[in-house]
């Protein structure tokens, strides 16, 4: 029977985030000397609003118990901050008041320079912390971080803030601007925390939730060494553009991030993260499960957890599947950068092959049938014997049979002997996006091709990655799986003692996608585009039921974008723009088309 495979993409598509007009109060309405506080106001009086931020004077809090009321002073912020004016706080507190913006904020930077004494911090009207900015726990859900910007440093809150009340003993405060910033994946790409961010030993404890990101919570952890032992070292924001091309990204040295998945609206069952390994161990657990130590291309992970690793040029790209939700994530290394952590729903319904509808002991190949002929169907998928290509030349065509031998462990099995199979997915509904198969190798090499291309002869675990395919074969002993991603129409196979099972094709349905692209009251319709796979140019059609302002923009499958085809006053009616995609790298892209009220995704593929 046929079955639907349906991937519903968290993530939705990684674009680049937006950030609005931020409002900020850097004290240049005031003039320079005024006081404020004990002697000239109560506590908490507004002292002035700026840019709609009312500003009041408030309690400060000492280690230990007690406090006062003391003062702020209008100062030449020129030295510091390279601003015309800043403000001194002496023993007294500012609350920034974001309640009547227009949107709240989610991102509140402001710079400081500490000269002595104690810090007061509050979020959101939490408990006020008394102490060292960088050690200042932060209520659920808002992230802070602390850079070095030469004469002075700059905090950066993350997290939907309404207020915010800061002050000092000997401490300067200028520049504090709020901002709400829109990311509509569902990605960790470290792209909202600020350049040079340091996390672990001496800014946080171990297990504190530095940030999150996405309805993602991350946490810094503990790191294992092989032999026993560890340590908590320290993770840092770096420019990530060199390896991975996407902004920023994380180095990791000697510690642990842990990634929490349990609040997205759906649960997980497939990760992809990348990562470049530049010495050392590295450290990785799934679901909670005992921490593996050493090279993460042999980590073993828990039951039911697959992981295959691609080379994608500059970096590696990790995949984990899943048979189960994967609800936690913990990885990191020695020397190790981490980006573009990204989670995914898969419902592994498929079109496979099993051999299940055959009898054991059927035999298939010379005497019984000719090169080509097609010996069953499965699932609507034909299956043929085929020649079998030798090394150095000639051809054969031996047998095939049905067994239980190979030691794949699903019932029945195909063994072939100097014999290939052909699966013909054409003769389904759908172009897969990719085709998994399991196999046993018991000796001798192995034949590969692809939509009817050159045949690959030798050990199927050398085998290069066809043009515009990727391909991961993965082995334990005898036994392997192998995914090759792709518009796979036609699969050729076999080997000398080679076993076969489970050759399954995928096609990726993501939820950003409504069947006929529409969105219900926004009167546009995104069509499909065509030719689709394509190998060149395609075509993108879309309507609208109104005059309206279109930008159509072109995403990689990390977001990245790659091409802007509209951005201009359309009326009504049905359009189509054309991108050509000749300069573009094979791959899944995601097409936008965004107007004032809403806007529209679907994905396309290009192979050549």
């Amino acid at each position: 029977m046929k079955k639907r495979f349906t991937i519903f993409l968290v993530m939705i598509v990684f674009i680049p985030f937006l950030g609005f007009t931020q409002n900020c109060v850097d004290f240049e309405s005031l003039t320079l000397g005024t006081e404020y506080g004990d002697g000239y106001n109560l506590i908490g009086d507004i002292i002035f609003t700026e840019n709609d931020i009312p500003v009041s004077v408030e309690y400060f809090e000492w280690l230990g118990g007690g406090g006062t009321f003391g003062n702020c002073q209008v100062i030449d912020g020129a030295a510091t901050f390279g601003t015309p004016q800043a403000m001194w706080t002496s023993n007294i507190n500012l609350k920034f008041d974001f309640s009547n913006l227009a949107v709240i904020p989610n991102w509140i930077t402001f710079d400081f320079l500490d000269q002595g004494g104690e810090e007061n911090i509050s979020v959101n009207g939490a408990p006020i912390f008394v102490g060292e900015l960088n050690m200042a726990p932060m209520p659920p859900g808002i992230s802070i971080a602390i850079s070095n910007m030469g004469a002075f440093q700059r905090a950066t809150l993350s997290g939907p803030i309404t207020s915010l009340l800061v002050g000092g003993q000997e401490f300067s405060l200028d520049n504090i601007c709020t901002k709400f910033v829109v990311d509509t994946s569902d990605c960790v790409n470290f792209d909202l925390l600020p350049l040079g961010a340091e996390y672990g030993d001496g800014y946080n404890a171990i297990g504190d939730m530095i940030f999150t990101e996405n309805d993602i919570p991350v946490t810094v952890e503990y790191f294992e060494w092989i032999g026993g032992g560890g340590t908590f070292g320290n993770c840092q924001v770096i420019d990530g553009d060199a390896f991975f091309g996407t902004g920023q990204a994380m180095w990791t040295s000697n510690i642990n991030l842990g990634f929490d998945f349990n609040n997205l609206e759906v649960t997980p069952n497939w990760i992809t993260f990348d990562f470049v390994d530049q010495g050392g161990e590295e450290n990785i657990s799934v679901n909670g499960s005992s921490i593996f130590v050493g090279d993460i291309e042999a980590a073993v992970l828990p039951s039911g957890i697959t992981m295959f690793i691609t080379d994608m040029g500059t970096y590696m790209q990790a995949t984990l599947v899943g048979q189960v939700p994967i609800t936690e994530f913990l990885i990191g290394g020695q020397e190790f950068m981490l980006d573009n952590i990204c989670p995914t729903y898969v419902s592994f319904d498929s079109w496979c092959v099993d051999f299940e509808t055959l009898s054991l002991g059927d035999m298939f190949g010379t005497g019984i049938n000719s090169p080509g002929e097609v010996i069953f169907t499965q699932n609507g998928i034909p299956v043929a014997v085929d020649n079998f290509n030798q090394i150095g030349g000639g051809i054969t065509f031996g047998f095939a049979e049905v067994t239980t031998g190979s030691g794949i462990g699903t019932g029945l099995d195909m063994r072939t002997g100097n014999i290939n199979l052909m699966f013909d997915f054409a003769a389904i509904d759908i172009t897969p996006d990719f085709v998994t198969f399991d196999f046993a190798d018991y000796g001798g090499y192995e034949n590969l091709a692809l939509n009817g291309g050159a045949v690959y002869v030798g050990d199927l675990i050398a085998a290069p990655t066809p043009a515009g395919f990727s391909m991961n074969v993965s082995m334990s002993g005898d036994i392997g799986h192998v995914i090759i991603e792709g518009p796979v129409e036609k699969l050729l196979v076999g080997g000398q003692e080679f076993f076969l099972d489970n050759i399954c094709a995928y096609q990726i349905i993501t939820s950003i996608e409504d069947p006929v692209g529409y969105t219900a009251g926004t009167g546009i319709i995104l069509g499909q585009n065509y030719p689709n796979p394509f190998n060149g140019s395609t075509v993108i059609p879309f309507e609208l039921s109104e005059d309206t302002y279109v930008v159509i923009s072109i995403y990689d499958h990390l977001g990245r974008e790659v091409a802007v085809l509209a951005n201009a006053e359309y009326e009504s009616g049905r359009h189509s723009v054309n991108w050509d995609g000749n300069n573009a790298v094979n791959g899944i892209y995601f097409y936008q088309l965004r107007t004032p009220r809403s806007s529209v995704t679907k994905k396309m593929s290009l192979y050549r």
